[in-house]
């Protein structure tokens, strides 16, 4: 019994028009799972159509115009969409891997959560889409206007997808991508997602070294991205070295006069006239020791702050 035509899908390369795609979704009762695999729609006007879920893997959609449409959770992948009009399209948790969007319109684009591994967007338009949680795995951005686009927390779906090597690959080229566009905050945040990336990878492979070497990192100081963790730590040393100056008797007088004393060897800067003497050696030593910690910890700040200052 031959197969009705609904379920069949287009032929390869059979040239299809709007009117044909509406009459296809009548037919099929609505667009999910509608197959138009390897359908030619070059030029085609897709404006505002409700496509979710629609099956269009090595479609030709080159220069076709989807401006508006709900294109939601539909596979794209390997389609050629190569100077396409996706401005404003809804395009959440697509798949679009391995796809041609050279030169492509994604202006205002909804792409949270859409997959674009090894998808080619050199030249492509994405200003003020939404990225958020994408897949961008060995993505190529040659050329690509990220002006004003949404990054959320700029975490990809990758990483919250455990897939912490290709993660960090991606957010090295945003990095890149962004440094180059003189974005250097965006490209600071894709710096610390590629280090939490390693670092998680690191973990995953039970490379302790370098896993607590980067441990460290992240909470000193972000890995040079969050100034303001040198001095939230240079605060908690000050005020909890002064705190054992004063319970173990290490400082004559009370506790403001131990914090004083903390306060002073911090950056090394010398007791002054009024600075209580220590009691005993062991807090002569512990205020050398915190002296040292603390030129170390106002150099890291001085690097830390004058790296995103100068950006």
């Amino acid at each position: 019994m031959e197969e009705p035509r609904r379920h069949r899908p287009p032929h390869a390369g059979e040239r299809l028009t709007r009117d044909d795609v509406l009459r296809l979704i009548e037919e099929h009762g609505g667009p999910e799972d509608l197959d138009l695999r390897q359908a030619d729609l070059r030029q085609a006007d897709l404006r505002d159509l409700d496509l979710h879920g629609a099956r269009l893997p090595r479609a030709n959609l080159q220069e076709a115009n989807l401006g508006g449409a709900n294109v939601q959770e539909a596979n794209l992948g390997g389609a050629n969409l190569r100077e396409a009009n996706l401005c404003a399209a809804n395009l959440q948790g697509a798949n679009l891997g391995g796809a041609n969007l050279q030169g492509a319109s994604l202006v205002q684009a909804d792409l949270q959560g859409a997959v674009l591994f090894w998808a080619d967007l050199q030249q492509a338009d994405l200003r003020l889409a939404n990225l958020c949680r994408a897949d961008l795995s060995w993505s190529k951005l040659q050329g690509a206007n990220l002006e004003g686009a949404n990054w959320g927390d700029y975490k990809l779906g990758e990483e919250s997808a455990g897939d912490f090597g290709p993660a960090a690959s991606a957010y090295r080229a945003l990095k890149q991508r962004h440094t180059e566009l003189g974005m250097y905050d965006i490209a600071g945040e894709f710096h610390y997602r590629e280090m939490e990336a390693r670092r998680k990878q690191a973990r995953r492979e039970r490379r302790l070294p370098y896993a607590l070497t980067l441990n460290a990192l992240r909470f000193l100081y972000g890995y040079g991205e969050r100034p303001e963790r040198v001095i939230g730590w240079a605060a908690a040393i000050v005020f909890g070295l002064a705190l054992a100056y004063w319970r173990l008797g290490m400082v004559a007088g009370g506790f403001l006069d131990a914090l004083y004393y903390s306060a002073v060897s911090f950056p090394a800067l010398g007791y002054g006239a009024w600075a209580p003497e220590p009691q005993g050696w062991a807090g002569r030593f512990l205020g050398v020791g915190e002296s040292f910690i603390g030129v170390f910890m106002m150099a890291l700040f001085l690097v830390t702050f004058t790296r995103k200052m100068t950006r």
